[in-house]
């Protein structure tokens, strides 16, 4: 996925109670990949009994590939619940079939849009899943003859669990949300849209030199992010710890990213840990350098061509840097790339901040 000079443009944000739901609902059905949210599974337990067997019935439509179609109106501030399920509800049914059959197989290996268009590949499938799974196969058969009524299931299943559990849950953390959606807003307005994309997550990689970001899905795609084909990032909880990506037609570009922190709490900035990040500060040499790496990564070679020194001063001055936790490295191909490291810059700002004298107004 490629940005422009001017990506701020080409961006948004959302949030989605439906979207959260369903991950939610996800959650649920492999709690053990989801330490985050073992105290909603926990609640979970309370459930009536007939609506817990009747979520593991339906399960299927969660547990791996989440459909697009839950992506309907998702970028609509003003819908609620029930709107966007109602939207869903309004699709053709040839593109229900679509996303429900990837729910079924192996996506790696078949497409949606395969299994609904192409009758020889549909019935080698079939055939496949029949020596397989026969219950697989009889849902996979009644996905593309009728999606209707096994939607109708679902979204039933879906219904009850909102009005009985996760409306109040939405409640809660809406707000949360919304409050990390201007974090990376402000994060994009100080720094650009790069340093944001780095606290996604780690499956995301950054590439600032060809403004692009990529994650490693079994799913090729090069996109070019624009004005008329904008990307939309959502905000989840529940989405942790994996990040989805909507890129195939007719849906628009999205990305579900967790708002939840994904690495551990930072501890809190000590007066040594200010003194050590400030030494290293205290040379013009290497200010320079996190003039430049402010920027976007760059090599020891780089560097030291920017700031007129010797590739082994350099080297001196980045180790004093990554000692002091300012700067990070990463390795691509023979290359070693120094990045700064957002979050250890805004402890000390904060530090500093907490210095100053407080004057009422």
């Amino acid at each position: 996925m490629r940005f422009a000079e001017t990506a701020e443009e080409d961006i948004a944000f959302s949030v989605s109670p439906l979207l959260e739901a369903v991950h939610s609902w996800h959650v649920l059905t492999d709690p053990g990949h989801h330490a985050l949210h073992v105290p909603w599974v926990r609640r979970c337990r309370r459930l009536p009994a007939a609506l817990r067997r009747r979520m593991r019935e339906q399960g299927f439509l969660v547990a791996d590939y989440i459909p697009a179609f839950f992506e309907s109106r998702a970028g609509d501030h003003d819908a609620d619940f029930a709107d966007q399920l109602s939207a869903v509800r309004t699709l053709p049914p040839a593109v229900l079939a679509v996303e429900l059959a990837r729910t079924l197989v192996d996506t790696t290996r078949w497409t949606g849009h395969d299994l609904v268009r192409d009758p020889a590949i549909r019935d080698a499938v079939l055939a496949e899943c029949r020596r397989t799974d026969a219950d697989r196969a009889a849902r996979l058969d009644r996905v593309l003859t009728d999606p209707l009524p096994i939607l109708e299931e679902a979204l039933t299943v879906l219904e009850d669990y909102w009005s009985t559990a996760f409306a109040e849950e939405w409640e809660r953390v809406e707000p949360s949300l919304y409050e990390s959606i201007a974090q990376a807003g402000a994060r994009i307005a100080r720094q650009g849209l790069f340093p944001m994309l780095r606290t996604l997550a780690p499956q995301i990689r950054i590439d600032p030199a060809r403004r692009a970001l990529r994650l490693d899905r079994p799913h090729h795609h090069d996109i070019a992010v624009t004005r008329d084909r904008p990307v939309t990032f959502t905000a989840s909880r529940y989405v942790w710890p994996h990040v989805r990506v909507t890129c195939d037609a007719p849906w628009p570009l999205r990305i579900t990213y967790p708002s939840l922190p994904l690495a551990p709490a930072a501890r809190p900035t000590s007066q040594e840990d200010t003194l050590t990040a400030l030494r290293a500060l205290a040379a013009a040499p290497r200010l320079q350098i996190i003039t430049h790496l402010s920027a976007q990564s760059r090599t020891t070679q780089e560097l030291a061509t920017l700031v007129g020194l010797s590739p082994s001063v350099t080297s001196r001055h980045l180790h004093q840097l990554t000692q002091a936790g300012l700067t990070t490295t990463r390795r691509e191909g023979y290359y070693v790339l120094y990045s700064l490291d957002p979050t250890r810059f805004d402890h000390i700002a904060t530090t500093l901040a907490a210095l100053a004298p407080r004057t009422d107004p």
